[in-house]
């Protein structure tokens, strides 16, 4: 398991790579839109939505306008995200994309969680992975945070 002077390490690391949360974002809506892989998108104003991936046209439009570095067309469709379950977001309404992996998570990989990293503080003010998964997907009750907590470390 990391300790604290490990994730004191990454966490600044990150910031070297990622000065910005949009630095990382855009990132990984290339990497996703590349890829054509699945993810949950979590949001400041809405619910989740699980298991998703980028719209296909949207994806390629994406890839050839950061491929040709064309910043106003990038920064147009990072306005419009466009999902494939027909959602459409800001990239300043989305607040995490957490992989998830190709075929899915099985009752089995959830049941294997191993849920005492969800303990691990891990968040910018001490939070741990359970309080930030609470927060960021909105959970209501204390089985659909488990069910959450579960899903993410078996991602």
């Amino acid at each position: 398991m990391i300790d604290a002077v490990q994730l004191e390490e990454a966490r600044r690391r990150i910031g070297e790579i990622f000065p910005a949360r949009g630095d990382h974002l855009l990132l990984q809506l290339h990497h996703h839109a590349g890829n054509g892989t699945k993810f949950d998108a979590t949001f400041y104003d809405r619910a989740p939505i699980l298991d998703v991936s980028l719209n296909r046209e949207y994806a390629r439009t994406l890839v050839t306008a950061l491929g040709n570095w064309k910043p106003d067309k990038v920064a147009r469709l990072l306005q419009r995200v466009h999902f494939s379950d027909g959602t459409v977001a800001s990239i300043n309404s989305i607040w995490v994309l957490n992989y998830m992996p190709p075929g899915g998570i099985t009752v089995a990989m959830l049941e294997d969680a191993d849920v005492a990293l969800a303990e691990v503080k891990a968040g910018d003010n001490g939070e741990t992975v359970r309080e930030m998964i609470r927060a960021t997907y909105r959970c209501a009750t204390p089985a659909e945070e488990d069910w959450h907590v579960r899903r993410w470390i078996a991602s």
